[in-house]
């Protein structure tokens, strides 16, 4: 006879409780999407570029309203950075018998690429505007991907996403304009989205895209990339 059945996120572990009594009413929390150790590796790499890196999230909770960094240079506030990491999401299930061991499955989220990609960009852009509402700094993304089917061209894809103003009344119809619509809000909002990987202890940049055509000099400077892993793309109009 089966005693109980516990449910983790695999990706979660250790983590303590969320306090939903620090969140404020109308704001969104969201689930942190970014490894510790890729968080870590993210201000090694902001740091090794001359920012001083000043951490807005404890890392203690596991839900997050707010940015992972606000970044400085020569003293003075430049960004904000939001970083995810891209991966397919598992969930642990134990089930406690009374008459054998206890029971463990693991099972690997469905959802397509192009939708954990969505996901991921959408608390992006959620997490700056309210670390950033007015835009008064810059917002940078920073994609670390740990996702072997994910690829530059599936973002590249998820961004070009447009959205359609007709009323409908499929559910499905209409998750997809909502999410469209908050991709529209991240292409007007982020100055500066990095895609890279890990390699050890350090994070190696793949693709720069750039929204602010302004900021290509910066861009150059900070990532190192040029060429076509220097993207600039047209934000949102």
């Amino acid at each position: 006879m089966d005693r109980s059945l516990t449910t983790d996120d695999a990706d979660d572990i250790a983590l303590p409780p969320f306090d939903r009594s620090k969140v404020m009413r109308g704001t969104f929390a969201h689930r942190h999407g970014e490894q510790p150790e890729d968080e870590k590796r993210a201000v090694m790499f902001w740091e090794s570029r001359g920012f001083a890196v000043d951490r807005l999230e404890s890392g203690r909770t596991l839900f997050s309203r707010d940015s992972d960094f606000r970044l400085s240079r020569d003293s003075a506030p430049l960004a904000f950075c939001e970083v995810k990491t891209v991966w397919r999401h598992t969930v642990r299930t134990r089930i406690l018998h009374e008459d054998r061991p206890i029971e463990e499955r693991v099972e690997v989220s469905n959802k397509t690429v192009q939708e954990r990609l969505s996901t991921d960009l959408v608390t992006a852009i959620r997490q700056l505007l309210y670390a950033n509402p007015d835009h008064a700094l810059l917002n940078f993304v920073l994609l670390v991907n740990r996702d072997q089917e994910a690829t530059l061209t599936d973002l590249l894809s998820v961004l070009n996403t447009a959205f359609s103003s007709k009323k409908t009344k499929s559910l499905a119809a209409r998750q997809a304009i909502w999410t469209a619509k908050e991709i529209d809000q991240f292409r007007r909002n982020v100055d500066l989205c990095l895609w890279s990987s890990a390699a050890g202890e350090e994070l190696v940049l793949d693709q720069c895209l750039l929204f602010n055509p302004s900021l290509l000099s910066l861009a150059a400077e900070i990532t190192g990339l040029r060429g076509d892993r220097l993207i600039s793309l047209e934000p949102a109009a």
